[in-house]
């Protein structure tokens, strides 16, 4: 009996590991990413996209992300919380992230550690919902293009 407990044990540990493997390196979602692991990825990256993301509202940064996610197919996409714990308990700030010339809220596609473009996520910029999610879309389309 012990063995079999043993063997499912190691089972559902190799099953974690599999799926934790697998969605690191996934396309088209998001990725939330510790400031030291986002420095180190823009640092490393030719092209980046990044969601930064300023509120303590776990459902509103959550909106933010599943917004992004239904327009992008194929581009991976990090996202920082400027209001996280890590960030606030090291007095981060975007710039320390190598994330210049970016605003809050934003969707930004860096080259070369340079931001090129960005699109607006903040409601107050759009006359309405569908008009946010075209403005994603097209942002969208026109980077990876």
């Amino acid at each position: 009996m012990k063995r079999h407990w043993i063997g499912g044990l190691a089972g559902l540990l190799l099953a974690l590991i599999l799926v934790g493997c697998g969605a690191e390196g996934a396309t088209g979602q998001v990725e939330s990413l510790p400031p030291d692991e986002l420095k180190k990825y823009t640092e490393d990256n030719n092209q980046a996209f990044i969601l930064l993301n300023n509120t303590e509202d776990e459902k509103e940064r959550k909106d933010n992300i599943n917004l992004v996610e239904e327009k992008i197919k194929s581009i991976s996409v990090k996202e920082i919380n400027a209001k996280s714990e890590e960030m606030l308990d090291n007095n981060l700030k975007p710039d320390d992230l190598g994330l210049k010339d970016i605003q809050f809220e934003t969707l930004g596609y860096y080259e070369d550690g340079t931001l090129e473009k960005y699109v607006s996520l903040r409601d107050v910029d759009y006359s309405s919902e569908d008009e946010k999610q075209k403005a994603i879309e097209k942002f969208i389309d026109e980077t990876t293009s």
